[in-house]
């Protein structure tokens, strides 16, 4: 399943294209098929790349950069790795284990704390995941067309988490 903190990779398209392939041999075959995608499109890793976009894009977006939007997401999500990892190496230095250190940088408490109002349903919180998602499910509709396949459902992580939370 796709997430909507990065683009498409290999394993991605490579899953894409055997199901789609699958679908037709089975279309063809006379099976009535349904063709779904799961998106992965809440959680930390979402937040991560929200927080990094917050402290370093001053307003950049996909269209001001002449960028796709899921490759501008994701060049975000691992600005927020290597930031992160640079202050775990502050906390190491000033004496913190480096499991204290990573529990305890700034960029995770910060996403974590994200991650907490995104589930309080927080407007701001909510509104800039929104306009985030909707950059990166643009570059993936460009990269499916690309690829020729399509979905005739796609069902979201954010819509069914819930449900699995009550389970």
């Amino acid at each position: 399943s796709p997430n909507t903190n990065k683009p498409l990779h290999l394993g991605h398209i490579r899953n894409n294209l055997l199901g789609w392939s699958v679908s037709k041999i089975l279309e063809a075959n006379g099976n009535n098929v349904v063709k779904v995608n799961l998106v992965n499109d809440r959680g930390i890793h979402i937040c991560k790349s929200m927080l990094a976009w917050q402290e370093l894009a001053d307003g950049k977006t996909p269209d001001s950069e002449n960028m796709k939007g899921d490759h501008f997401v994701g060049d975000y999500y691992v600005a927020f790795d290597k930031e992160y990892n640079k202050q775990i190496s502050v906390l190491t230095e000033q004496g913190k284990s480096k499991e204290e250190a990573k529990n305890q940088a700034d960029w995770i408490v910060r996403a974590r704390e994200m991650l907490k109002k995104w589930e309080s349903n927080d407007q701001e919180i909510r509104s800039l995941w929104e306009l985030m998602n909707a950059w990166v499910y643009k570059g993936f509709d460009e990269t499916y067309k690309k690829l020729g396949v399509h979905f005739d459902k796609t069902y979201y992580e954010s819509e069914t988490y819930l449900k699995g939370k009550d389970v």
